[in-house]
């Protein structure tokens, strides 16, 4: 459960100022032949940890544009928002809330005359891949969502960020505790049409909103422009008064053309029937004319993280984004003479939860390094090609990937972040410093963390700086 933390893992990361990770490659040689040269100690050398001033500063990203953000399931790409939240045993809360926007399926839509309302219900498809469902936290939990109307549009054309907000109406139009294996894995028959879904959120929605829609000048719906003064949108959150165990992301599917049923859309389902048959009319979420974005808000008060927000420490930082990163700052590069960098690669371990109930908070997959100077962040040059444009296989050998390492028998992520270009590029140019910061990824916003100590832990697992180069002749 995420709700029981292992005290002795919480008071460890709270007093240990030295856990926290990130970044990973394989050896590279900037050789002509791609072979590491040999360390002689006569023209290869070799330095470490040891022999630079290294330093952390812990830092808060506190928004990214999450409007029109896209996710990767397997082989699929589609536009997403995250719903949910979750306690983290180090860095706090995290409740990701949304705004979405919706058009009639036709123009000059209208319900069929003399029919009586049953109900509506907001449908959200989930997003699922072969790499697995997209979802952080406690998966035996509920999502307890509440709806509300927006005041004020969602507008289409409006960047959104993670810390953005809309105004709402004070009174929900629906609530629900919705079970993960209710769409994740559920099928629902639907009455009115006879098809089956499967892999959808569905909540019912208030009578008296469904009456309205019912009871509405036909007006409103003539067309879109028309329809989204009606309903300028709805706020999707996570209960206040319940627990937050989970997060999910839920998807936005293209959608070519609407029909009545819509039933791959994230829409708002109206069911109603004639003394005849039961039938159902859906409003859609279309992109191209509907807005929609994400709120993430992270609440560190009261966390082991708040101790480390905006200020050194002896610990890598990292959570997607938004939230922490973590600038990692070598001096004395002057100890370096003008050589040809072979190596230069930064390496984290992070701190290992697994058999405990807080397992459930996994590492990063990926990681982004930048080069910061006069605090702009710069690409690394590693990512560049000789013209400065960028190089598609840069990410490669930079590799700021997961990966799995064994120590002492115990399985870690390790990340191993290389930089020999870079740092040669630096060293250059006379500097005696170099930072790199090291973000979470935008790719899996509100979800997952880097817990990695710095340079004073344990001989195994501590942050380490290596290098390779061979003197100039």
């Amino acid at each position: 459960m995420v709700t029981s933390i292992n005290k002795n893992i919480l008071k460890a990361l709270a007093v240990c100022t030295g856990f926290f990770s990130l970044a990973s490659c394989r050896e590279h040689s900037i050789s002509p032949k791609g072979i590491m040269p040999e360390v002689d100690n006569i023209n290869t050398f070799a330095l470490g940890t040891g022999d630079f001033d290294i330093s952390f500063y812990n830092r808060l990203s506190d928004s990214i544009i999450t409007s029109k953000f896209f996710l990767t399931t397997g082989t699929t790409t589609n536009y997403a928002i995250g719903l949910g939240g979750y306690t983290d045993p180090f860095f706090g809360k995290t409740i990701a809330s949304a705004y979405l926007q919706f058009t009639p399926y036709k123009s000059n839509f209208k319900f069929p005359a003399n029919i009586t309302m049953d109900s509506a219900v907001l449908v959200l498809p989930y997003a699922i891949s072969t790499n697995g469902n997209k979802s952080y936290g406690d998966t035996t939990k509920s999502l307890n969502l509440k709806v509300y109307k927006t005041t004020n549009k969602v507008e289409v054309t409006q960047a959104y960020y993670s810390n953005s907000n809309i105004a709402t109406e004070t009174t929900p139009i629906g609530s629900a505790s919705i079970p993960f294996s209710r769409y994740s894995k559920y099928s629902s028959a639907i009455l009115a049409t006879g098809d089956t879904t499967t892999g959808q959120l569905r909540l019912k929605l208030d009578n008296t909103f469904a009456q309205a829609f019912k009871n509405a000048d036909t007006l409103n719906f003539i067309n879109t422009s028309a329809f989204q003064e009606y309903l300028k949108g709805i706020y999707i959150t996570p209960d206040p008064a319940q627990s937050m165990d989970l997060m999910s992301y839920f998807i936005i599917p293209t959608i070519a053309s609407g029909d009545q049923k819509s039933l791959s859309a994230a829409r708002i389902e109206f069911h109603y029937h004639t003394p005849d048959s039961v039938m159902m009319s859906s409003i859609i979420a279309k992109y191209e004319v509907c807005g929609f974005f994400s709120n993430y808000n992270r609440i560190y008060t009261g966390a082991p993280a708040a101790a480390y927000l905006n200020k050194n420490s002896d610990s890598v930082l990292i959570q997607s984004e938004p939230g922490f990163s973590t600038d990692i700052t070598i001096d004395q590069l002057n100890k370096i003479p003008q050589a040809v960098i072979n190596k230069a690669e930064l390496v984290f371990t992070t701190v290992n939860l697994a058999g405990t109930l807080n397992s459930i908070f996994t590492p990063i997959d990926v990681v982004t390094p930048v080069l910061l100077q006069n605090n702009q962040e710069l690409p690394l040059y590693e990512v560049l090609d000789n013209n400065g444009n960028a190089n598609t296989g840069g990410s490669l050998f930079v590799n700021p990937y997961a990966q799995k390492k064994t120590i002492g028998g115990i399985e870690y992520t390790q990340y191993r972040i290389n930089i020999p270009r870079t740092l040669q590029h630096i060293i250059a140019e006379g500097k005696t410093k170099i930072t790199i910061r090291i973000r979470g990824s935008k790719n899996y916003p509100g979800m997952y963390r880097v817990l990695a100590p710095g340079i004073t832990s344990g001989a195994d697992t501590k942050f380490q700086f290596n290098i390779i180069y061979t003197k100039k002749q």
